[in-house]
């Protein structure tokens, strides 16, 4: 199977699968086969290509307020 590009049953290998150039076919042309393979890289594509979840910040309490009066002094 190595030394040839097909397997017994018309397949291609699947290392030689992950190196073919199917840029020339049309996905109605392509084999089961090819068209997972297509998708498997474009997959792979993506993974690469995405950016990392931003991270939430740690969250924080806001300072304690109280209740206004007018008059009074807030204490320090």
């Amino acid at each position: 199977m190595r030394d040839g590009t097909t397997m017994s049953n018309g397949e291609t290998a699947d290392e030689d699968l992950r190196q073919a150039d199917l840029s020339h076919l049309s996905l109605g042309e392509m084999t089961t086969a090819q068209r997972a393979e297509i998708r498997r890289r474009y997959a792979d594509f993506i993974k690469r290509l995405a950016k990392p979840p931003a991270v939430k910040p740690a969250p924080t309490t806001p300072p304690s307020t109280s209740a206004w009066l007018p008059g009074k002094k807030a204490p320090r």
